[in-house]
C-alpha cells in the first residue's frame, strides 16, 4: 500500500476581513510554514476561492484559506509513502498551528471537519479492474469491463461519515503529455487499485441542531482514519468486507 496524499478540510462560519485577520496573527505559523502568498482577490469574490496560500517549510504541504474554510493538503514522499504512522504524526504536528490560527479569526464556530486520504493498493499491478471486481463480487467480470468505481458509505460510532471509494487505476509513462497514442497499452506501467478514504463529521452537522465541530472532533476523525488504514482496508479491497 502506498499513501499518496491527504487533505484536512475545515469549514467554519464566515470570517470577514480574513486577510487582515491573517496578517495580525501570521506569527502563529512561523515555525512550520513559509511566508504567505496573499492573493489580490476582492472581498466580494465567491467565498470558496482561497484568499491566502501558505506552503510548509520543505513544501510538502500547502494551507489554503478562504473566508469560510481552510484546507491543509499534503503530498507524501519517500518513507512517508510506506508508513501511515509517519504521515499521521506529520499532520498532527502541523495542524496544531492551523487550529490556533483559525481560532483567532472572528468567526463564531467550526461547522464540520473532514480528512481525505488517497492511497494506491500496489499489491495489484495487472488488471486492477478485474481483480477488484472478482474480490468484491466473487465472480469474473465480463471481458469488456474497462473501468470500475465502487463507493461505500458507513456511519461510524453514530457520529461520522466514512466514505471509501475503490477504483481501478492505470498509470502510464509520460502522463503529462497530450499527444495521440499517449495511453497505448505498451506505455502502461501498472494497472492497480486506488482508494479514497473520506472521514468527516458532516453526519452530525446534518442531524444535530446548532452542532459545532472542534479540534477534538478532528482528533477522533484522525483516529478513525488510522484504524481503517491499519485494520480494515485490506479486508475491504480483498474480500469486500468492512
Amino acid at each position: 500500500m502506498k499513501i499518496e496524499n491527504s487533505a484536512v478540510n475545515i469549514t467554519f462560519a464566515r470570517c470577514e476581513n480574513i486577510k487582515r485577520q491573517y496578517i495580525l496573527n501570521e506569527d502563529i505559523l512561523k515555525n512550520n510554514f513559509n511566508e504567505a502568498n496573499i492573493l489580490p482577490i476582492p472581498d466580494e469574490a465567491p467565498v470558496e476561492i482561497p484568499r491566502i496560500i501558505i506552503k510548509t517549510k520543505g513544501e510538502h504541504s500547502q494551507l489554503s484559506i478562504a473566508p469560510e474554510a481552510a484546507s491543509f493538503q499534503t503530498i507524501y514522499t519517500d518513507l512517508f509513502k510506506e508508513n501511515w504512522d509517519l504521515c499521521e504524526e506529520y499532520v498532527k504536528n502541523r495542524i496544531e498551528d492551523v487550529f490556533k490560527l483559525i481560532d483567532t479569526f472572528k468567526s463564531e464556530k467550526y461547522k464540520y471537519i473532514g480528512i481525505v486520504t488517497n492511497l494506491m493498493w500496489d499489491e495489484v499491478e495487472v488488471e486492477g479492474n478485474k481483480v477488484l471486481f472478482e474480490n468484491l463480487f466473487a465472480h469474473c467480470p465480463v471481458d469488456n469491463l474497462d473501468d470500475l468505481v465502487v463507493k461505500y458509505t458507513y456511519i461510524e460510532n453514530e457520529k461520522y461519515y466514512v466514505n471509501i471509494t475503490l477504483q481501478s487505476v492505470r498509470v502510464y509513462e509520460n502522463e503529462e503529455t497530450n499527444e495521440a497514442g499517449c495511453y497505448m497499452d505498451e506505455k502502461l506501467k501498472t494497472h492497480t487499485i486506488g482508494i479514497t478514504l473520506d472521514v468527516n463529521d458532516r453526519y452530525m452537522f446534518n442531524r444535530q441542531k446548532d452542532y459545532c465541530s472542534d479540534k477534538h472532533r478532528f482528533e477522533e476523525l484522525l483516529g478513525i482514519t488510522t484504524m481503517i488504514i491499519n485494520e480494515k482496508l485490506k479486508t475491504l479491497v480483498e474480500k469486500g468486507e468492512y
